[in-house]
Order: C-alpha cells, then sequence, then structure tokens
C-alpha cells in the first residue's frame, strides 16, 4: 500500500517518527522562514484527480499502521519502520511535509500510463534483473505477455514537462496553470526543500493493477526505487527484494484472473480481514514460486532472506482497510509456501493456480492463528 495513504499527514510525523512537524521547525530557524515563505505562496494544494481507475482490481503492498486487533496476534515495529523513521529524520522540513502527498500523488498517476522505456533503478542498475524476472515468472505462471512491469523514479518529479503532463491529463490543469505550477515545483520546491525530490518514499510504491483497457493500459505492476533501497537498507538483499515483491505483484495478478470463482462472495465479511486474507495468500504464491525447483529455485539461505523480507513488509494495523496481515503472519503464510514447493523438489511439477489457492485455504487458519513460536 502506498505511503501517501498511510502515514497519516506527513506533517505530524506521528507514531514511527516520534515528532510533530511543530517540533522539527522551531528547532532551525531557517525552517520557519521556509515555512513561511510556503504558507504566504497562495499557491493552493492539487485537487482530486479527474479520471478514475478500478480501485477493486488494484492492490497497494505496504502497509504501516496500528490499530484494534481483527484476531489477536503477536505484533510490532520491524527493522523496516526503523529504516523509514531513519529516513525522515534525515532531511524532513517543512515544504517537504507540507507538500509531501501531492508529489507522491503524481508519482503514483504517473506510473499508470507511462509508455516510455522503462528502466529499474535510479541509474537503470536493475533492468536486467527485472527482465529476468518477468520471462521466470510468466513462464512459470503460463502467463507470457500479460503483465507490464514499470520502474517508479524520484527524477520523475524533477522534470518539468512530465509534471507539466501529469497535471493537465490526471487533475485537468489548463495549459497556463500546468506550466506555472510545474516551475513551482521543480524551481523553487526542489531547490529549496532539503526533503523534495530527494527522500526514497517517493517512490515507495509497490503495486499491482488490472487497468482492463482503461486508458489504454492494461495488467501492471510498479516498483519504485525507494521501496527497493529502503528494504535493503534493512537488510534484505536486493535481488531478494526485486524476485520477492514481484512474485508477490504478480500472485495478485493471478488472483485478479480468478477472483470471481475464488472468492465469489469475497474474501472475508469485512474489509481488514478480507485484504488480510488475499495478501497472505499472495505471500503464499509467493514462497512457492522462489522455492520451486521450476521456479526461482533459492536455496534455504535464501528462503530465510525472503521470509525476513515478509516480515519486514507485515503491519500491525488490524481494522485498516488496507491491513496486510502481521509480520509472525506474512512469514508463516510465505513459509507455508515453501513447504509446498518442497513436495515438488523431486519431479519439479508445477501446481496449477487453482490447486495452490485450495492449497492455501487450507493453511489459512494456522497461518493466521498459529503458534508464534512454533510455526517454523
Amino acid at each position: 500500500m502506498n505511503l501517501k495513504h498511510l502515514l497519516l499527514p506527513l506533517s505530524l510525523c506521528l507514531f514511527l517518527f516520534g515528532c510533530s512537524t511543530d517540533e522539527i521547525v522551531q528547532e532551525n530557524e531557517t525552517l520557519n522562514a521556509v515555512f513561511a515563505t510556503s504558507s504566504g505562496s497562495n499557491v493552493d494544494h492539487l485537487p482530486a484527480a479527474t479520471k478514475n481507475f478500478p480501485a477493486n482490481l488494484m492492490r497497494h503492498d505496504i502497509a504501516i499502521d496500528l490499530e484494534t486487533a481483527v484476531a489477536p496476534s503477536p505484533c510490532g515495529l520491524t527493522p523496516f519502520d526503523a529504516v523509514i523513521s531513519e529516513s525522515v529524520d534525515s532531511n524532513l522540513d517543512a515544504l517537504g511535509a507540507d507538500w509531501f502527498f501531492d508529489y507522491a500523488d503524481m508519482n503514483f498517476y504517473y506510473t499508470l500510463t507511462d509508455e516510455s522505456p522503462q528502466y529499474f533503478g535510479a541509474n537503470g542498475e536493475y533492468t536486467n534483473l527485472v527482465k529476468k524476472i518477468t520471462r521466470n515468472l510468466e513462464s512459470f505462471w503460463n502467463m507470457t505477455d500479460e503483465v507490464t512491469v514499470r520502474g517508479q523514479h524520484n527524477s520523475t518529479l524533477d522534470d518539468k514537462d512530465k509534471i507539466f503532463g501529469i497535471l493537465t491529463f490526471w487533475f485537468g490543469f489548463p495549459e497556463p496553470l500546468a506550466e506555472f505550477y510545474a516551475d513551482y515545483f521543480v524551481d523553487f520546491i526542489n531547490v529549496e526543500s532539503t526533503f523534495l525530490v530527494e527522500t526514497p518514499l517517493l517512490s515507495f510504491d509497490g503495486f499491482a493493477i488490472a487497468l482492463g483497457g482503461i486508458l489504454g493500459q492494461g495488467d501492471l505492476i510498479v516498483i519504485g526505487d525507494g521501496i527497493v533501497e529502503l528494504l535493503s537498507e534493512s537488510g534484505v538483499e536486493d535481488k531478494v527484494v526485486w524476485n520477492g515483491i514481484m512474485a508477490h505483484e504478480w500472485a495478485h495478478h493471478i488472483q485478479f484472473n480468478n477472483f470471481s470463482v475464488w472468492y465469489p462472495d469475497g474474501a472475508a465479511d469485512n474489509e481488514p480481514e478480507a485484504t488480510r486474507t488475499t495478501e497472505l495468500e499472495a505471500d503464499y504464491f509467493t514462497g512457492y514460486y522462489l522455492t520451486h525447483k521450476r521456479g526461482g529455485t533459492y536455496n534455504w539461505k535464501r528462503v530465510e532472506d525472503f521470509l525476513e523480507l515478509f516480515f519486514n513488509i507485515g503491519d500491525c494495523g488490524f481494522t485498516n482497510s488496507g491491513h496486510h496481515g502481521t509480520p509472525i503472519q506474512r512469514l508463516r503464510a510465505a513459509y507455508k509456501g515453501y513447504e509446498l514447493a518442497k513436495e515438488a523438489k523431486k519431479n519439479g511439477h508445477i501446481l496449477p493456480e487453482d490447486e495452490v489457492h485450495t492449497r492455501f485455504l487450507n493453511e489459512l487458519d494456522d497461518i493466521v492463528y498459529g503458534d508464534a513460536a512454533t510455526f517454523l
């Protein structure tokens, strides 16, 4: 799930960061001046986008929240939370707090229709890796040329032409107004702010969406430079991050293709539990693919690495509509998928999607309610 929908107003820096924007601003006279400049600019924040897309066929995959439980489970902050907190604390300023969500929205929308040649990593350093992972997933799940993978980059938000295009197409701005905002963002905010456009949280997206021809687009996976950077900083090798996220988002597209049959009445009778069920299933599919002899072919050491990945992106937002499962539940789901792949170790047989789904449902109660101390 995209951070812009999760961190509450960034200017509050609530529980993750242990500070408020007021405290940050009071610490530094320069920030007071910047804040005054921003407040006196009479430049409005962006309105809602004028175009819609099918939210029911979209899954964002980063969730950070603490609320009341759907089901009791051991839960707490992870090393990933600490990395995010450090990233914000290092350079957040008033302009960054004020404009973060607008910037995050622009970068999100841009990726949905970005048909330029794609690259992955700020300097394209992961492009060949992503192409290889895509080919492997296509072959394993028999989905050749079905899903398009796109990268998300901070550099988009420092490009006047791209900002101009975003504002005219997605927000319906007349050209003179879009040009004014593009100049304002690039020549003022990006120059004055220590946070924008440097923070990796601006390219923090990891999502799958099935647009079904809307806006001329099909099935998409978008992965931002920032989410890979921060997950890597949390201690997971970058190649494992890419493989894990790609496999997880791919699993969502398998769900999109089968949802009416697999979950004809929905995945649960309340939204947080329904989201948790589909997210844990995507983790299960990921564990199966990554450790299968004909999939990711990970050995036990790599298994431990990707289990750590899923632990780090678990959340505790039990009543949040975007709840993905606790760290332990996500880790357990991926491990159960690994156990399923072990069954096929000798003959390399790939189970049909329906069979993997059925196996997951049979394991779901244990994944959610099992003893945290003995699940491995």
